[in-house]
């Protein structure tokens, strides 16, 4: 795939990177913020001229998908990651505080699921990964990852 190219395809997830799967973004105008910045923090984007901002979470998961033909590492930014989740990356960040071990059980959960997806090229030239962006999970049974984390006995 070049330039603003789009595949749609059907795959399965093989693995999911458990080492990083949010990033803190300006609850306003969502530029990401080093994690280290507090809940609260001056923002400098031109949008929020230096006033004071809140933050939240934003999905990136770093898949490896499997094809009938190959096997190759995608990213899922929110909007598409929130279709697996099935909330949002603040809800399940603060989920996996509570409960450390759920990433680990969420890459679990996913692996050999089928998906119906759509990959585009990345927009900035340095990133490295196709894009999921339209993610249509295929079993008729599918539950998202955040109803089978409620449903584990975390005693």
């Amino acid at each position: 795939m070049q330039g603003n190219e789009s595949t749609r395809l059907v795959c399965s997830i093989l693995a999911m990177d458990q080492s990083c799967f949010s990033y803190k973004v300006c609850r306003f105008c969502e530029t990401p913020v080093p994690d280290d910045k507090p809940a609260e923090f001056i923002c400098n984007n031109r949008k929020c001229a230096g006033r004071r901002r809140s933050s939240k979470r934003l999905f990136r998961l770093l898949f490896s998908i499997g094809t009938e033909t190959r096997v190759m590492n995608v990213v899922a930014f929110d909007r598409a990651a929130q279709v697996i989740f099935g909330c949002s990356a603040q809800e399940f960040f603060d989920f996996s505080i509570l409960h450390p071990c759920a990433v680990k059980i969420a890459s679990k959960v996913l692996v050999g699921e089928l998906l119906k997806v759509t990959l585009n090229t990345p927009k900035r030239c340095k990133a490295e990964h196709l894009r999921m962006t339209n993610i249509v999970p295929m079993s008729s049974d599918f539950e998202p990852v955040i109803e089978t984390l409620r449903k584990v006995d975390w005693s």
